[in-house]
């Protein structure tokens, strides 16, 4: 059995010096609170900025879309409605693109149309509907990816998503007679 790769980080500032060791999500926690004790206007900024939090992202996004070796998403909930299928694929985007499965957070319509299994065409009409509302942004190359707005609500999906996954009871088979 492997024992999981642990992280070491030092924190100097002045006289005053830090180190923390452990898990990823246990140092990132250390050095926020160091940051908070050292900076008291960090903490009151931090309370007011949204930064991604990508380990929980996974954990939501997990039940409606997987991504294979190449960093492709493929949704697992078809029956989702347009806008909310794209909003997941793009954000399963960005996450994979934050940990370095995949090499840009924005996809084309044909790469989203395959992902969700909708026609390109209802892809593109919803494509330009997110794009007035805010919830994405079209690059310079003609490719989409989530804005800052856009993160958030296909999080808030996701997060929904999960809460109905883990409330639903499962169906248990039905014993054939014999």
């Amino acid at each position: 059995m492997s024992e999981q790769p642990k992280i070491k980080v030092s924190i100097e500032w002045g006289d005053i010096k830090h180190t923390a060791e452990g898990d990823l999500e246990t140092v990132v926690r250390e050095v926020m609170q160091f940051a908070a004790k050292v900076l008291p206007n960090y903490s009151l900024a931090s309370k007011l900025t949204f930064s991604p939090d990508y380990s929980s992202m996974v954990d939501d996004l997990s039940s409606a879309v997987q991504l294979t070796p190449e960093g492709e998403a493929v949704l697992l909930k078809p029956e989702m409605s347009a806008e909310s299928s794209i909003a997941m694929v793009l954000l399963a985007a960005r996450v994979a693109h934050a940990v370095g499965t995949r090499p840009s957070v924005e996809m084309d319509p044909e790469a989203i149309s395959r992902a969700i299994g909708k026609a390109v065409k209802t892809v593109r009409n919803t494509l330009a509907m997110m794009t007035k509302t805010g919830i994405i942004d079209r690059t310079a190359d003609g490719g989409y990816k989530l804005s800052i707005q856009g993160i958030r609500k296909a999080h808030e999906i996701a997060k929904g998503l999960t809460a109905r996954a883990a409330s639903t009871p499962r169906e248990r088979p039905v014993a054939a007679s014999g």
